[in-house]
């Protein structure tokens, strides 16, 4: 049975978005990244950016996923607090458009949010750090200083996300069902073996 559902994780600067844009080619698939944003912010009334901010662990902006289920007890979702509501309809759409149809979902803990569903494959894209400083230099037109330091605090933010979310460690190979090396396999074939295990799983 084919995967119908692919969510990829990744460390910023492993080239985790653009594996998944040919993955999402090669299959057919949709891709959802950013319009998962947009969508949250027109369904929701919220700001794009304050999305993108809270999405990427802000502030520690959302509550854990422990006692925000404890806050929802006989509340409605109109009296949640701002960060909660966001959270609650970013997690509903990423649901929707996994029911709506084969797809590419990048971050947003996707992988947790659909785990139930028995067609899904998650995987976590990683490299190692002198492929990512660079990349991220030549993308950004970045010096390595900053470069460095870019990282660092994207993969710190994307971490505090997940952890307030799903009470799991992000990266930890256990929470995906394929774990690639970008800097190993190269975007290419990375991209390539997704396809052949979501087809053969």
């Amino acid at each position: 049975m084919t995967k119908r559902i692919i969510t990829i994780s990744r460390q910023y600067g492993s080239g985790g978005r653009e594996i998944g844009v040919r993955v999402a080619q090669e299959l057919d698939y949709v891709y959802y990244d950013t319009e998962l944003v947009k969508r949250a912010a027109q369904e929701g009334g919220f700001d794009e950016e304050l999305i993108k901010e809270a999405g990427e662990g802000g502030q520690g902006m959302f509550s854990s996923l422990m006692s925000f289920a404890g806050a929802l007890v006989g509340k409605d979702e109109d009296s949640l607090p701002l960060y909660d509501r966001m959270f609650l309809v970013q997690s509903r759409i990423i649901k929707e458009v996994a029911q709506e149809g084969p797809c590419v979902i990048i971050g947003h803990s996707a992988d947790y949010f659909l785990a139930e569903m028995p067609d899904l494959l998650n995987v976590y894209i990683h490299a190692d750090w002198d492929a990512r400083v660079q990349r991220v230099m030549e993308r950004n037109n970045l010096s390595e200083h900053e470069a460095v330091a870019r990282i660092r605090k994207t993969d710190r933010k994307r971490a505090v996300f997940y952890e307030q979310h799903t009470d799991q460690k992000w990266g930890m190979a256990s929470n995906y069902h394929l774990s690639l090396s970008s800097s190993s396999f190269g975007i290419e074939n990375a991209a390539d073996l997704i396809v052949r295990i979501a087809k053969r799983y």
